[in-house]
């Protein structure tokens, strides 16, 4: 094998050699994964008059969005309460026939032993059956070119691999090197982990969002429309008596499309608080 000039560079010339080669596989990796969604060039679609819920959730926070949503609804509904630390304990209350639909009911059964929120959101067979139950919606917003489309994921799976492929070809090149000069290869080989992380974390990062780069400019669009309905539901919602709970209904949509923070300071704060320490959009 013709010799190559980087492998005779010292320990810290090396290091800062690996380093611009990082850089480089993480760029490079960055734009495959960018360009590969180019729904960005498009015009978002009109603002729905009359947002669904569900189809809101799902675009703005991906499934765990989704379940949010749903427990909000159950609790209005009085299906299920929030109690101590956070658990989400079932009420008892039986649904008539074809009062919730799927999803309502596949949640209701998940709560059944009083889970905590985090452990709500962790639950991966509920997720992956609201993934399936959400199937018309996403296709619905695939149409529209409002979700990621596959080709996002498919460049972060080739970025990942032949980027780890690079980084690890060149350590361990340089790691011979090493190992005949009888010098320990801990640091180098700290490094080498360290930066296929960072390529994987990038990944995660740049793929964890539901929306396509149009889905997000949907989204960004119906927040500002729809900061002053926000501002009433809040108002009615800090006042007293039994309309306090404002979210309900044709306004549940908000909650899909703005998630719990809204709520702070609210009588309805125990969402934030029961929910503040479990988070989900990456929807596998």
């Amino acid at each position: 094998m013709p010799a190559l000039p980087f492998l005779d560079l010292p320990g810290p010339a090396f290091l800062n050699f690996l380093g611009i080669v990082v850089i480089g596989v993480l760029l490079a990796s960055f734009l495959a994964i960018y360009f590969a969604d180019r729904s960005g060039r498009l015009t978002p679609p009109a603002i729905p008059a009359e947002p669904g819920a569900m189809t809101t959730a799902l675009l703005s926070g991906g499934v765990g969005r989704v379940i949010q949503t749903l427990v909000y609804d159950l609790d209005e509904r009085g299906y299920l309460i929030l109690g101590e630390e956070g658990h989400i304990n079932p009420t008892g209350k039986k649904p008539a026939d074809g009062e919730l639909d799927e999803m309502e009911l596949r949640l209701l059964a998940a709560v059944r032993h009083s889970p905590s929120a985090r452990q709500l959101f962790e639950d991966k067979a509920l997720r992956r059956h609201l993934y399936v139950d959400l199937a018309p919606v996403r296709a619905q917003l695939a149409a529209d070119d409002l979700i990621q489309p596959a080709s996002v994921r498919q460049a972060k799976h080739w970025a990942q691999i032949i980027g780890t492929i690079i980084i690890l070809a060149v350590t361990a090149l340089k790691l011979r090197v090493v190992l005949a000069e009888g010098a320990n290869p801990s640091y180098l080989i700290y490094l080498t982990l360290a930066a296929i992380g960072a390529l994987f974390a990038l990944g995660y990062v740049m793929t964890r969002e539901t929306a396509s780069k149009r889905g997000l400019a949907l989204v960004e669009a119906m927040q500002l429309a729809y900061a002053e309905r926000l501002k009433e539901a809040l108002a009615q919602i800090r006042s007293p008596g039994p309309q306090a709970r404002a979210f309900g209904g044709a306004s549940l949509f908000l909650i899909g499309l703005y998630g719990f923070s809204p709520l702070k300071g609210t009588t309805e704060a125990k969402f934030v608080e029961a929910f503040q320490d479990a988070s989900g959009n990456c929807d596998e």
